[in-house]
């Protein structure tokens, strides 16, 4: 196995390297980004749901990823219906951002109908079939 070359450490009157430089990927498009700033103002606006999703690092206290993951899903659901920032901003609930990695139960209805029109259809192709 190859081991990173090892590098000195970095005295107080060194200049860090810029090795922090952008290192290519993709940049998120406007859509994307108005989301993702909608969903980082959603989290703020619960501080009780990032004291409950925080993570130290270092000696500061971080808002967890999976929180603004979560507060990205409600989010994006609420964009969807065809709500407005504001509008989102306003009605959103620290229960909705905790629910978001649930999935609605109309959903599961909805899915399980379907699964059952395919069954009849089937079966009622079969029995044609012996016909």
């Amino acid at each position: 196995m190859t081991r990173a070359p090892e590098h000195p450490p970095i005295t107080d009157h060194e200049q860090e390297p810029d090795s922090f430089e952008y290192l290519g990927g993709e940049t998120p498009d406007s859509a994307t980004a108005q989301a993702l700033n909608l969903a980082h103002r959603a989290a703020e606006k619960f501080p009780e749901l990032a004291k409950r999703y925080r993570n130290f690092a270092g000696p500061a206290a971080v808002a967890s990823g999976a929180l603004l993951v979560l507060a990205g899903v409600a989010v994006a659901r609420r964009a969807r219906r065809g709500q407005h920032p504001e509008q989102i901003l306003e009605q959103i609930t620290s229960a909705e951002i905790e629910q978001a990695a649930t999935v609605s139960n109309r959903q599961n209805r909805v899915w399980r109908m379907i699964g059952r029109i395919a069954r009849r259809r089937r079966a009622a192709d079969e029995a044609a079939a012996r016909r």
